[in-house]
């Protein structure tokens, strides 16, 4: 358990001392309140109760107030996604993956610490970014708002989905890293769904909807959402995601010959 628990802190430290964690970090911790920010004082200017009748320029009614600020958690899912790809394939750069080894012989606990510090990591980040983000529209709203602090039920409600949201993504885009030993599968594959295209494969092909981000937006749609709010079903799909994508990570790793390219 002692050298489980080394492996951890390593994965961690080695996780902190890199720059992208950082930017990571200002992106989704400072970036993303600030667009909320912006994006509330927006909505004080039309109104809350504006719809596409009365502004030409919404595409859809503004939601009730308790699901104000969720329609920002896509733009801190980027990053998150980036991450979670760049630590898969990062290991197998400069002959990191040997260098891990001397520290950690075993592969299974390699892995699972890795798993686990990435995790760590995720929930570090999704709970402050998001808490933030709802936060900090409900504070420029004032008193048109929630209380910026204790919110409303709803709304922690959402919180939790979407800090699922992220963390079950970012884990997807770290086993697709370790699975193809690069980021660039991870990134292609999910970047493009985030930017809208996993929406429109949803609302044309019913297949769509088991994308991975397809179904990552079913846990935080509000009632003005072109896609129903069904977290269970959401759920079920990302997390079959994850352990597919895990557990084929996991094997071809634990039989991967390091050699001289790793």
């Amino acid at each position: 358990m002692n050298s489980f628990l080394r492996s951890v802190r390593f994965e961690l430290n080695k996780i902190s001392s890199m720059k992208m964690w950082w930017i990571i970090c200002l992106i989704a911790i400072v970036f993303q309140p600030l667009l909320a920010l912006i994006t509330a004082r927006g909505y004080l200017k039309i109104g809350l109760d504006a719809t596409p009748e009365t502004q030409s320029g919404l595409l859809n009614a503004l939601p009730p107030l308790d699901y104000f600020g969720f329609e920002l958690v896509p733009f801190g899912l980027l990053p998150m996604v980036i991450f979670g790809g760049i630590i898969g394939g990062n290991e197998y750069l400069h002959h990191q993956l040997r260098t891990t080894l001397l520290c950690q012989s075993s592969r299974i606990k390699m892995f699972c610490a890795k798993v686990l510090a990435v995790l760590v990591c995720a929930i570090f980040i999704s709970i402050i970014a998001i808490y933030l983000t709802i936060s900090a529209t409900h504070f420029t709203l004032g008193e048109q708002g929630l209380n910026p602090i204790f919110l409303s039920s709803i709304a922690w409600q959402f919180i939790g989905y979407s800090v699922l949201d992220w963390i079950l993504l970012t884990i997807l885009s770290f086993g697709l890293g370790m699975l193809f030993k690069n980021a660039i599968v991870p990134l292609a594959f999910l970047v493009p769904q985030i930017y809208n295209l996993g929406l429109y494969l949803a609302q044309k092909w019913e297949w769509g909807m088991y994308l991975p981000v397809a179904a990552g937006n079913l846990l935080f749609a509000t009632p003005t959402d072109p896609f129903e709010h069904d977290p269970l079903r959401g759920v079920v799909v990302l997390l079959l995601w994850v352990i597919v994508a895990l557990s084929t990570s996991y094997y071809t790793f634990i039989r991967s010959d390091v050699g001289g390219k790793y």
